[in-house]
């Protein structure tokens, strides 16, 4: 992203802000839950429009702003975040016009993509049936050919705003002669014509913008139809990209969350936690929706990434109303105002979160077909194949000691990555470190790389030269810790990474007047003694004893020391996801029971696709930490995220494998033992997330909305 770019981007939000405060400053709307389909309010939209912010991405020659698709989300994740009534104008802006865009005739282009632009028309969805229910594919609304054009038959359910709607998207069939997926085709129907009969659905808040839509030989015109007939069934599902890769699919219950982050500005520890696990999740959805829109400025239609986006999405939505009724200490009466009436709303609405725009069960086997369909992600830098050249073969149970292939990590000068030349490093930046981290993780290669590179970053952020040579940071345990005297150290710490291989440790000690200073001590120092320990994995996790060490001052501790090897240790969890996920692909792929392969069971595919969706998580948080260079706030997300996942992906992939995952004979147990023991490490998802929401609720809401949506355009390279 160009700075020129970045610079439009904030302005355009700070102007979308200010509008949306000004209304409701004035009293003109109140913020609500789910205010996307709910709030419909065709002045406001109108007024929106006006300012160019309805297809803003559109060509200007229709009266677009041919504006870039990461406009239009800084635009409606405002809006979002207002609890703004956008209704009137929105499944045109997202979905149709888009459509129309890409498979309208000429004709139809020029007569509606203005009409959107100007908010002089709206747009409802005709796609789900009550006979067909989350099966797309089997609609049972037809239409035939007549003279000029097309006759439509059939019933429309769940419409919402079809009565307040002057056109409808209608998906029919047109041809039975072949699969279900074949003959079917899109029409843009006028709702005022003669034959269409619209019937309210009252939802569960009382609110009425569900319709059932009856089409009783609706003459639609020939040059209504969008792209070719028959083709129907692709158009709709590349439309769908767009449906679902929005952040309305996140943001639904946002004010809700808004007030829990303006009530808890001192919360209590398991209030922390919850608000911490709840922030990483959001900022890590948000960047995610970002590179849809990336992907989608690019020409692609992102199908599987917007599936993982609106799966997990919808759960988080949801799940913020939990989050409320656990923080709140209010009555959920869906007539009070403030944190209650929010509340109410969010609960009332959750249940249709997870079934719009494509049931959770849909999702999933979507993702799951993807997972089993493609390879791993390609690599943009050759850092990947790189590292997998010359980690692959090299892992298995770890023995305690340093394997062959370190002399050769050590020759390439992998440790010094992230390391200045100038202090001894290797040069380049955090990015191409966590990419080899994350491949020894990949390999399940046992080595001390993260650790060595550790004490290296921490040393040079302290100015000092990094020696050669395996290398591990001492973290010591709470309380007291090591002590300095003069300059020698006294103390144990546990549980040290590869602390029998080092030559050198680095460690934060406090000096006689309580400062916290760094030091560095020479592993085969006198008075210094290692026990040798492990974790689950077997890799080496031994205690230290300092009796008096001779010590080298460093400096001050940098406030990254731990956030450091974390991040680290978060790359390299992304590395054993994807190892689990691969094994229980090629697993679930090859293996049969009743004659099939598993994967076309659906309870196979559905968690298949929840350690897919997490694998994606966790690598948009890890990337978007690198991407702010190791932000203590951006790392505390990537360890809840990366932890979570682990938990996730290491219960499925066994779920998944059964018998044969529980053995030592089945190399799983080298990826899934890693994400056991490293989701427990400096510190535990439990720590990191109580440090995030304490951290951040002390900011308020508008601060925390800020970092949310902070722009973190390099993270879109990984």
């Amino acid at each position: 992203m160009t700075e020129d770019l970045t610079t439009d981007l904030t302005t355009l939000r700070a102007q979308v802000r200010a509008f949306a405060r000004e209304w409701q400053e004035q009293g003109r709307f109140v913020p609500k839950c789910d205010a996307w389909l709910r709030g419909h309010d065709p002045e406001f939209s109108r007024e929106l429009a006006a300012r160019g912010w309805v297809g803003m991405t559109w060509p200007a020659e229709f009266g677009g702003g041919d504006r870039s698709n990461l406009a239009r989300l800084v635009v409606t994740e405002e809006l979002l975040r207002a609890g703004a009534p956008v209704a009137a104008h929105w499944m045109g802006d997202r979905q149709i016009g888009p459509a129309i865009l890409r498979y309208g005739s000429p004709e139809l282009q020029k007569t509606y993509l203005p009409l959107i632009i100007r908010g002089d028309v709206s747009f409802c969805l005709g796609m789900s049936e009550t006979e067909s229910g989350s099966d797309l594919a089997s609609v049972h609304t037809v239409a035939g050919p007549v003279l000029g054009g097309w006759r439509v038959r059939g019933r429309k359910i769940w419409t919402s705003h079809a009565h307040r709607a002057t056109h409808a998207y209608v998906l029919a069939r047109t041809d039975a002669s072949g699969s279900k997926h074949e003959g079917l085709s899109e029409f843009i129907v006028d709702l005022s014509s003669a034959g269409v009969d619209i019937r309210p659905i009252f939802d569960l808040r009382g609110d009425h913008h569900f319709n059932e839509v009856v089409f009783d030989d609706v003459f639609v015109p020939a040059d209504h139809v969008l792209g070719e007939p028959g083709n129907g069934w692709q158009q709709v599902t590349e439309q769908l990209a767009f449906e679902r890769g929005g952040m309305e699919r996140v943001l639904s219950t946002y004010p809700l969350l808004a007030a829990v982050v303006a009530h808890t500005t001192t919360p209590a520890p398991d209030a922390a936690v919850r608000i911490g696990e709840a922030l990483a999740r959001l900022a890590t959805l948000r960047q995610l929706a970002w590179w849809v829109a990336i992907a989608i400025d690019g020409g692609a239609a992102p199908v599987q990434q917007a599936a993982v986006l609106k799966d997990l999405g919808t759960l988080f939505e949801g799940d913020v109303n939990e989050l409320a009724r656990a923080v709140l200490e209010v009555e959920p009466d869906p007539f009070a105002e403030g944190e209650a009436g929010l509340l109410a709303q969010g609960v009332l609405a959750a249940p249709g979160f997870t079934i719009r725009g494509g049931t959770t069960e849909v999702l999933r086997t979507i993702i799951a077909r993807s997972a089993a369909a493609a390879g791993r992600p390609a690599d943009q830098s050759g850092l990947r194949a790189v590292a997998d050249d010359v980690l692959s073969g090299h892992g298995g149970d770890p023995d305690g000691s340093l394997p062959p292939v370190w002399a050769t990590v050590s020759d390439l000068g992998w440790p010094g990555v992230g390391t200045p030349e100038e202090l001894g490093g290797s040069g380049g930046g955090l990015a191409e470190l966590a990419e080899f981290v994350e491949a020894a993780g990949r390999h399940t290669v046992a080595l001390p790389l993260l650790e060595t590179a550790w004490a290296g970053l921490v040393l040079a952020t302290a100015g000092h030269t990094v020696p050669a040579g395996p290398a591990a940071v001492v973290l010591p345990p709470s309380g007291d810790g090591l002590k300095l005297a003069g300059t020698e150290l006294s103390g144990t710490a546990s549980r040290v990474h590869w602390a029998r291989a080092a030559e050198r440790f680095v460690a934060p000690a406090r000096d006689a007047d309580g400062k916290q200073v760094l030091v560095v001590v020479a592993a085969g120092a006198p008075g210094v003694t290692v026990v040798p320990g492990a974790n689950l994995a077997g890799e080496p996790r031994d205690s230290v004893r300092f009796d008096n060490a001779a010590v080298e001052r460093i400096g001050e501790v940098p406030e990254s020391l731990a956030a450091t090897g974390a991040l680290l240790q978060a790359a390299a969890t992304v590395g054993a996801l994807e190892t689990a996920v691969a094994h229980t692909v090629a697993h679930v792929t090859v293996r049969e029971q009743f004659g099939r392969p598993l994967i076309k069971f659906q309870a196979v595919g559905a968690t298949l696709a929840r350690m897919e969706s997490q694998l994606t998580l966790a690598r948009t948080a890890v990337a978007s930490a690198v991407a702010a260079s190791g932000d203590l706030d951006r790392v505390a997300a990537a360890v809840v995220i990366t932890a979570a996942a682990a938990t996730e992906v290491a219960r499925g992939a066994h779920q998944l494998h059964g018998a044969m995952g529980v053995t030592r004979e089945h190399p799983l147990h080298l990826a899934t033992r890693r994400l056991w023991s490293w989701r427990d490490e400096f510190g535990g998802e439990r720590y990191w997330a109580r440090l995030l929401g304490e951290r951040l609720t002390r900011l308020g809401p508008d601060a925390v909305w800020d970092w949310v949506t902070e722009d973190l355009s390099e993270a879109e390279d990984r």
